[in-house]
């Protein structure tokens, strides 16, 4: 998500095991015994071999424990206790789903992606050579009848010399494992160094938490190592040592089944859902890929499906802050909410579980955080890679999103402090664990505390029906919102950032026709339930309607990369006139009256400025002229300085009116955002531009500074155009004549830009 180098860097990396170290003593002297001396009896082990998975108890030494308690810094259970792996010989060859989930993560804790499923792999187990072989079988990888490859993933040396498990009745039908000795691939991928990742050399791992599953095992292994190049957020984070990473990831083997009556759905030739891994169709011309539509296996008549919202949640609804909202009921609506558009009983929400359970693979858990600096939601899910079923899933949920409506709503939002604050620092950038190639995905990333959010805020006018909810209906409303986004995304819906069209501003209007849509508080509070388009699209995703939401705006993440009005927070069906183009001029007011200094503004003009000025660069001349008027209505000369502006206030205006246009045509595209181009040259966005610009050239208010006309000099050789090639003629020969006219200093100015201007027409076409 955020701009890092792309530098890559590849370094070796290995895995630290807790085997124990076993020795023999040796001296002089010493006359060998005739007869051994006995043995000195082992401790049973107090372990029945039952099951597909067992696990085996080991104690660690005194000098293993100490390591362990140095190294991994108190956060494991028990730094004493361990357990190696007995697998069944039988079921070696069966499929087994692994999963892994990033449970724990340092530094950065859940801003570093903690809380994440990093993906499944249906695999299994061959034993050969002392290992124990992991293989990926799920076939997505099959070119044709002869080309099969067989991918390796993992493998753990197996254990043969530990007596307390030889010792066990029915030893020999299982195979011994130290489930932290394997290749331990661990890494960190992120923005800063693209998809081939950072590296980490794990230096220890350590197995905590084992637990029989009704159709496997899962486990916890806790790990702590180096990482290829340091993180330089680390410190802010209370890491000292900017290259060490820890956590703890949390691995489940389940049997692999398939959902019973569970039919895949094809993708619609709009990207309305997920999609599911992609699949070789093998034996085919070309190499061509499948992939349906990710969905849960849900029918009429089938049991509903539990999630469990963390009771983390109970303590923060005793949070005198919180007290008068319904916390709880708020969150299990947004769960259950989903059911109406179902008409049959799909989710079921109670609140149990806590910190230890939340990465458990065998249940569905809303991860309610206490942290209140982490303002995110975010939805993940466990899918079948073969057929694209869901098998579980997961939300995180923060208390600052609780804290966050509670302010929105109040009598007196202090929101333009909001707004300087947020917008003149870039956030800190992301990082996410991998393993084994397992990276996971984040589909959602809603944020409390977005600038242009906050400042569309106090632009927008509130919708008439807010008026009539009190603060608990509008606080409580906002809460099941945002559990109903992000529970949406783990049923399959992508988001709808078009929802927002349908509002023409009456009074009876819908905000939304999607909760899939990234909306205003306001308006969030206004669509507690799922819009028209959601039911549409869950129905037809799920079998229970062969009718396609086709006559429902649509627009979603990808889109919004080509086209401006695909736009989050945003509102109306003319959103460029009565959303976009007030909003922008809102965040023009902050600029212009601000009182940090340019440099520490730097980021939220990027930040606001590249998205709108995408209108510009649409092939629409209408949308060019509308967007164009009114990014220019407050900076245009002649310039109208409003009554008790700052003293700076015309140096700011030409400052933010040099940065608009530069912006436009002068910025290398890596600056301009997703939208790179130039603006194509329709008579309607250039007539009112030129105008503009030689009114700045020529300095006819009197506010312009030389930096601005310099600017716009180069501004109209970039246009390559034959008005702006006959402007810069005319500017020329207007400068020259009014040479004689201008003190000493200004004449010198003005004839630097004249031989600016002579060099761009010499030639002016490239």
């Amino acid at each position: 998500m955020f701009e890092w180098s792309t530098h890559r860097r590849r370094a070796g990396w290995g895995a630290l095991s807790l085997t124990l170290a076993l020795g023999t003593g040796c001296g002089g002297g010493m006359p060998e015994p005739t007869t051994p001396p006995p043995e000195a009896p082992e401790p049973g082990l107090a372990v029945e071999l039952a099951g597909d998975f067992v696990a085996i108890p080991r104690e660690l030494s005194k000098e293993q424990r100490h390591h362990v308690d140095q190294k991994l810094g108190g956060v494991v259970e028990d730094a004493g206790k361990s357990f190696y792996l007995a697998i069944r010989r039988s079921e070696l060859r069966q499929r087994w789903f692994l999963t892994a989930f990033a449970k724990q993560y340092h530094p950065g804790g859940v801003g570093n992606r903690a809380g994440e499923v990093l993906g499944s792999r249906v695999v299994s187990f061959e034993e050969q050579n002392g290992k124990l072989f992991v293989f990926d079988v799920d076939k997505r990888k099959v070119m044709s009848d002869v080309f099969d490859p067989q991918i390796l993933v993992e493998a753990y040396p197996i254990v043969t010399d530990y007596r307390p498990f030889n010792r066990l009745p029915g030893a020999s039908q299982y195979v011994l494992i130290d489930p932290t000795a394997g290749l331990n691939r661990y890494g960190v991928v992120g923005d800063r160094v693209g998809q081939s990742g950072v590296h980490l050399q794990v230096e220890l791992s350590f197995a905590q938490r084992f637990r029989r599953l009704a159709d496997g095992v899962a486990y916890e292994q806790v790990f702590t190592g180096y990482a290829d190049l340091p993180w330089e957020w680390a410190s802010y984070y209370g890491e000292d040592n900017a290259f060490r990473t820890a956590g703890t990831l949390a691995i489940s083997l389940r049997k692999y089944k398939e959902g019973q009556g569970y039919t895949p759905t094809p993708l619609p030739p709009r990207e309305l859902y997920f999609r599911s891994d992609r699949r070789l169709v093998p034996n085919t011309t070309a190499e061509q890929f499948e992939q349906v539509a990710l969905k849960w296996n849900i029918h009429p008549g089938m049991k509903p499906i539990r999630w469990h919202i963390m009771d983390t949640v109970l303590a923060a609804q005793q949070d005198p802050r919180l007290q008068p909202y319904d916390v709880v009921g708020a969150m299990k609506r947004g769960i259950e909410g989903w059911n109406a558009a179902f008409g049959f009983p799909v989710f079921e929400a109670v609140v149990g579980g806590g910190i230890q359970d939340f990465a458990d693979d065998d249940r569905n858990v809303v991860i309610f955080d206490t942290d209140e600096l982490m303002p995110m939601a975010f939805a993940n899910w466990r899918s079948n890679p073969i057929t694209g079923e869901i098998r579980g899933a997961s939300v995180y949920h923060s208390v600052s999103w609780l804290l966050f409506a509670v302010e929105a709503f109040a009598e007196e939002a202090p929101l333009t402090e909001r707004v300087a604050e947020l917008a003149t620092a870039p956030p800190a950038p992301r990082l996410r664990l991998s393993w084994s190639s397992l990276e996971g995905t984040a589909p959602c990333e809603l944020s409390a505390s977005d600038p242009r959010q906050v400042r569309a805020r106090l632009q927008a006018s509130a919708h008439p029906r807010l008026a009539a909810l009190t603060q608990k209906q509008k606080v409580e409303a906002h809460i099941t919102h945002v559990m109903l986004h992000e529970v949406g995304h783990t049923l399959g819906l992508r988001h709808n950032f078009s929802g927002s069209r349908v509002n023409d501003g009456s009074p009876n209007s819908l905000v939304s026709t999607s909760v899939m849509d990234y909306l205003l508080d306001e308006d969030r509070a206004l669509m507690d339930a799922p819009g028209v388009y959601d039911v549409r699209a869950v129905r037809y995703l799920y079998g229970l309607s062969s009718e396609l939401p086709a006559t429902d705006a649509f627009c979603s993440d990808d889109d919004r990369r080509v086209d401006p009005y695909c736009a989050t927070y945003d509102r109306f069906g003319d959103s460029l006139m009565l959303h976009h183009g007030p909003v922008f001029q809102g965040h023009q007011d902050a600029l212009l009256t601000s009182p940090h200094p340019w440099p520490r503004l730097q980021f939220y003009f990027d930040y606001v400025s590249s998205p709108y000025l995408g209108f510009l660069r649409l092939t629409d001349p209408a949308s060019q002229a509308t967007a164009y008027a009114l990014a220019m209505q407050k900076l245009r000369p002649p310039l109208v300085i409003p009554p008790g502006a700052r003293p700076d206030y015309a140096a700011r205006a030409d400052e933010l009116t040099r940065r608009i246009f530069q912006r436009l045509y002068l910025d290398p595209a890596s600056s301009r955002g997703s939208f790179t181009s130039d603006p194509p040259p329709s008579p309607a966005l250039l007539t009112p531009m030129l105008a503009d610009i030689e009114a700045i050239v020529l300095n006819t208010d009197g506010v312009r500074s030389h930096a601005a006309r310099r600017t716009l000099v180069d501004v109209l050789k970039a246009q390559q155009s034959l008005g702006a090639y006959l402007l810069l003629r005319e500017l020329r020969d207007s400068l020259n004549a009014s040479l004689p006219s201008l003190p000493p200093e200004e004449q010198v100015l003005t004839e630097d830009l004249v031989t600016r201007i002579s060099v761009a027409l010499a030639p002016y076409y490239r």
